[in-house]
């Protein structure tokens, strides 16, 4: 029947009888073949140009919505047609979800608006710019959100209001993921006991934050690094009891400083605004789900701020390492200290059981105190009772809630193993082949493993490189072919294929198996041991006795080293510079508030508040090349282009790199040498 026609319609028979036709509707079938499909296709696009307005709009939202639909009702579509289905539905986000997306991507208002508009508007589900501007309003004002600028940055309020929002969002999303302290077997110990506050004399060490494995808890790590350009000084809070704890939209931006260095006073001024919080944090707990947990608190950053947080002199220390006692190198004015506590250099010790105490920076808090001693200096003490502690503890902690660096360790490890390369050349073939080698060494990492020093980063490699380089370990063994005896060549590859294992383990942010964590502490104990048999003139620095005595206890109690680590504060780093500009004002503390007010924003579009769809993980090797022929090897996908300029700018900051890595190794063996020569 036509589709025009009434819908009943009579026809008068010869024999006088009268046919009386009746349009109805019949469902079609489910499935249909691809003919039929494409008359659907062409009937609803008809349809459509009536309510659309011209026949090639109704073709155009005919493939985008009819022909998916169709097909996921056919139960026939493929995975992005569905994906297409479903996108093409309303987005069921808030605006204030909306405006924490548009802040953690840096759009303006008026791109979004654009975007908007071409998606159809509010059928699209995307709010107005009113509706933006009032629910950035009203966010703004809310305590966990507030910010302000004083003599020293750009700070958030509220530290603690900060938190409970945190850990109200993944809560309600179901987002929140115990961590539980493993005993010296390995296995987690069971949180099976209620947090209650302590009474104001109890008498504990205050901000000890080290609650009984068994006492339920939430794991909070405050960390600070100066970097960036412009150079500032940023303080992060890092919640660890989520799935993805470094994601920036998942971490609290607590303050940003314009600063130039990182020194204690300029520290503990930035600090004053927020550590009183962190104290109430402390005490009193935290609530999830409606029940209250302690607060376990880790201090997280480089070396340079895990010192200043511990007012600790530094690398140039007597006792340089602020997790332990042990000394620098053995000496004879603190004979009785190396006895008692064994020096850095000391591989024999069985255990690290000289392990420093929240008491002992407690009483150095006290000591150090201006009511107490006005102008303490660690003059007027002795080193076995200062301990290399030259300034007020910020934070008395537990020091095995010191993170052991992951990122850093990773950067300077890789860095001496490098610098190892050149030392080899210089012992075995002397200074006129030292340099021409670096400068090698220095092309065969930009075109092999095609890596370049960082200028913004001190000219060294960033931690993505390091992994790369540790990946890429033989082709840096390959230069050294020829070069050196073959045994020496054997025991550096060797050193390349054990720490491969080992930054794998270092800086995922995951749990550890109980297996791999075994395998982690025999790999640190034969890398380093390996490290100083074959190559004596190797020192044991601060960073390297870190790796080498607590990162696989702080592994094994923990579980993971990378979830607690500084990797976020770095990343916060480069977020601001790549969007320094678009947070721009008339003074530079005024553009590190607007980055502060926009990160408290952003927060709403966290793993907590949004429902993130995933993909389902690819089978193991589905990725991987089968054939030689395979254009994911790197072989068969030709040279990059790229233009002489950047080439040449490359190669420049090699040579650099080389010439600084050269002079350095240059240094260490002489040195060695004459302290050798010394009888040392």
């Amino acid at each position: 029947m036509l589709h025009d026609c009434p819908p009943e319609f009579r026809a008068k028979r010869a024999n006088g009888r009268e046919s009386v036709y009746v349009k109805r509707m019949s469902p079609l079938k489910a499935r249909v073949k691809r003919s039929q499909r494409y008359r659907r296709t062409a009937i609803g696009s008809s349809l459509l140009a009536k309510v659309v307005g011209s026949q090639e709009d109704a073709e155009v939202a005919s493939n985008v919505q009819s022909i998916a639909l169709g097909a996921v009702a056919s139960g026939r579509a493929t995975m992005a047609q569905r994906r297409r289905s479903k996108a093409a539905q309303p987005l069921p986000l808030t605006p204030k979800q909306q405006l924490g997306l548009i802040e953690i991507y840096g759009v303006s208002l008026t791109a979004f608006n654009g975007i908007r508009r071409g998606l159809g508007g509010s059928r699209a589900g995307l709010a107005s710019q009113p509706v933006l501007r009032a629910a950035r309003a009203r966010l703004a004002d809310l305590p966990a959100k507030r910010g302000t600028v004083t003599s020293t940055g750009a700070h958030l309020i509220n530290l603690k209001e900060a938190v409970a929002e945190k850990l109200i969002a993944l809560s309600a999303s179901n987002g929140f993921v115990e961590r539980l302290i493993r005993g010296a077997d390995l296995v987690p110990i069971p949180q099976t006991e209620a947090y209650s506050p302590p009474s104001v004399g109890s008498g504990s060490c205050r901000l000890a934050a080290s609650p009984p494995p068994n006492v339920k808890d939430v794991h909070l790590a405050l960390g600070l690094d100066k970097g960036g350009s412009p150079s500032s000084v940023k303080v992060v809070l890092v919640l660890a009891n989520q799935k993805h704890p470094h994601r920036l939209s998942n971490t609290i931006l607590v303050a940003v400083c314009p600063a130039e260095k990182d020194s204690y006073d300029e520290v503990s001024e930035m600090l004053k605004e927020h550590l009183q919080h962190v104290r109430d944090l402390v005490r009193d707990g935290v609530v999830v789900n409606g029940e209250r947990r302690a607060v376990r608190l880790f201090s997280s950053g480089d070396y340079e701020a895990l010192c200043t947080f511990h007012g600790h002199k530094g690398a140039s220390a007597t006792m340089p390492c602020f997790m332990c006692y042990s000394t620098k190198t053995a000496c004879a004015l603190h004979a009785d200290l190396d006895k008692r506590f064994g020096t850095l250099q000391d591989l024999e010790l069985p255990a690290a059981t000289n392990l420093r105490t929240a008491e002992h920076l407690c009483s150095m808090a006290d000591t150090f105190a201006p009511a107490t001693l006005p102008h303490a200096t660690t003059l007027r003490l002795s080193q076995d009772a200062h301990r290399s502690i030259a300034r007020a503890p910020l934070l008395s902690s537990d020091p095995r809630q010191v993170v052991p660096i992951p990122l850093h360790i990773t950067m300077g490890v890789t860095t001496r193993l490098l610098r190892l390369a050149v030392e080899l050349i210089i012992s075995c073939r002397g200074l006129a082949v030292g340099l021409p080698y670096a400068y090698e060494l220095a092309e065969t990492l930009r075109t092999s493993v095609r890596v370049s020093p960082a200028p913004y980063h001190g000219g060294v490699f960033i931690g993505r490189a390091c992994h790369a380089i540790a990946d890429g370990g033989d082709a840096v063994c390959r230069t050294l072919l020829g070069l050196v005896p073959e045994r020496d060549h054997v025991a550096y590859k060797r050193l390349w294929a054990l720490w491969r294992k080992l930054v794998r383990t270092l800086n995922r942010a995951v749990d550890v198996s109980p297996v791999e964590v075994r395998d982690f502490r025999s790999c640190v104990d034969r890398f380093v041991r390996h490290l100083k048999l074959c190559f004596p003139w190797v020192s044991i620095s601060p960073k390297l006795h870190i790796l080498f005595r607590h990162a696989a206890d702080f592994l094994s109690r923990f579980g993971s080293i990378g979830i607690y680590g500084e990797q976020s504060i770095e990343a916060w780093h480069g977020f601001y510079n790549q969007n320094a500009a678009k947070f721009s004002a008339a003074t530079e503390v005024d553009g590190c508030a607007n980055l502060v007010r926009a990160m408290a924003i952003a927060r709403e579009a966290s793993d907590g508040s949004l429902v993130r769809t995933t993909r389902r993980p690819a089978k193991d090797g589905a990725r991987r090349a089968r054939k030689a022929t395979d254009r994911r090897l790197r072989v068969n996908k030709g040279g990059a282009d790229e233009c002489r300029a950047p080439r040449e700018k490359a190669i420049r900051e090699g040579w650099q790199w080389a010439q600084s890595i050269f002079a350095e190794g240059d240094r260490t063996f002489a040195t060695f040498l004459a302290r050798l020569v010394r009888g040392g």
